[in-house]
């Protein structure tokens, strides 16, 4: 499943980016590619201020979707999707960084669909410089990077595959 989970988190950003962001996009390592000393050095490679926007589901899989990075990325992805220039976020960005997290959690639920119906609930947009977020071990994890001109982001889904 985690493979799974990854291929269908890698193939949603890429198409949202190709398709809606116009920009040139690479994908990255993946976090089961990478050792913990080098994933924790890239983890904090992060400037002062980061994003994390998190898109919850429930249904056939519970879990959440996780787009993050440096607000100066976030800045750039927003930027890309609306068509213009947005020099903070706050307001309509805000809005934007969350519509963009919805698309990508969107189309990782259309790849995962065979595994039953699976439900979106509104983003959650988090900006600032000192937080963590924090997930129960008992949900597995897939995690992609990606490479943007700019720098680097992540889109990671934690999972529960529905017992019932």
């Amino acid at each position: 499943m985690n493979e799974e989970m990854a291929d269908a988190i890698l193939e949603s950003v890429l198409d949202i980016c190709r398709g809606y962001l116009s920009l040139e996009i690479c994908s990255g390592i993946r976090h089961e590619e990478v050792s913990l000393e080098i994933l924790e050095a890239l983890e904090g490679l992060s400037v002062s201020q980061e994003t994390t926007t998190v898109v919850s589901f429930t249904g056939a899989l519970r879990g959440a979707v996780v787009l993050r990075g440096s607000v100066s990325i976030a800045l750039l992805l927003v930027s890309a999707l609306a068509g213009k220039r947005f020099d903070s976020l706050a307001g309509q960005a805000v809005e934007v960084l969350g519509e963009l997290a919805d698309l990508i959690a969107g189309g990782i639920r259309t790849r995962l669909s065979a595994h039953g119906e699976i439900r979106l609930t509104p983003p959650l947009v988090v900006i600032g410089s000192r937080y963590a977020l924090y997930n129960a071990r008992i949900f597995s994890r897939a995690r992609q990077f990606f490479q943007v001109e700019e720098g680097t982001f992540f889109v990671e889904c934690y999972y529960l595959k529905d017992s019932a």
